[in-house]
């Protein structure tokens, strides 16, 4: 009778620590995707470029259609699987030194691509493995919630840094992704009139913007089940009364 307890009781607590291992695997998932996603919608946000290359003279050093073109090409190739960036006519335009940088970060956009597979992947797994559990919509909700409290939190991590200094930040990125350090340029080389370091600032702004909203939207929709109880439940003591 006690071993049957006790083998009861080491059963609860496994499946406890299963659940807690896949909502912490599942939260780390979806804020991954949370900043993969919000930074491809700046990546593909003509508007920001319009914006950005007004705002700091690009347009006004390069024209209108030879920056929109360059731009259409570059980003046509960042995201391909075509490495050999000598082979694209269009991006001629950059030095070899410049070609030299693009390409690394050609090999960084790769990864990226077979991380965001990886991750959704994983939380795919993660989320049968929950479903299979029992109790799938309330952990969903639980997850969600948690998840927005993660991204809340790497944001205000990120905000604190940027008091330091943004032009520390985006040094050392470049210093940890960019070992070779092939990221110094002219200033006014082509790559730095398209791209000076207050592009990616606005940039790095808006990916943070970006995800504070879907932070906000996987909380609303993590609670949403919580709020509809209180509700109801206000509403049951209402018509008592």
């Amino acid at each position: 009778m006690h071993k049957d307890s006790d083998d009861a009781g080491n059963s609860h607590e496994e499946r406890n620590t299963e659940d807690f291992v896949l909502k912490i695997v599942s939260a780390i998932v979806i804020v991954f995707l949370v900043f993969s996603a919000s930074f491809l919608l700046v990546f593909f946000d003509h508007g920001f470029y319009d914006k950005s290359y007004s705002k700091y003279g690009a347009y006004e050093n390069i024209g209108v259609e030879g920056i929109r073109k360059t731009t259409d090409y570059l980003t046509s190739y960042l995201i391909s699987e075509k490495g050999e960036i000598n082979s694209i006519p269009g991006l001629s335009v950059f030095t070899q030194d410049e070609k030299s940088h693009l390409q690394d970060v050609h090999r960084l956009f790769m990864i990226g691509k077979r991380l965001i597979l990886a991750a959704i992947i994983i939380l795919a797994i993660a989320l049968r493995r929950t479903y299979v559990k029992g109790g799938f919509k309330r952990k969903l909700l639980g997850t969600l919630r948690f998840s927005a409290y993660v991204t809340a939190g790497a944001l205000a991590i990120l905000f604190i840094l940027s008091l330091f200094g943004f032009d520390w930040m985006f040094l050392s990125f470049h210093q940890v992704f960019f070992p070779q350090g092939n990221y110094m340029f002219a200033v006014d080389s082509l790559i730095k009139t398209m791209y000076p370091d207050s592009f990616f600032r606005d940039f790095t702004m808006k990916i943070g913007f970006h995800a504070l909203i879907m932070a906000l939207i996987l909380y609303f929709i993590g609670s949403s089940s919580a709020i509809a109880k209180s509700r109801n439940s206000r509403a049951g003591k209402a018509r008592k009364k």
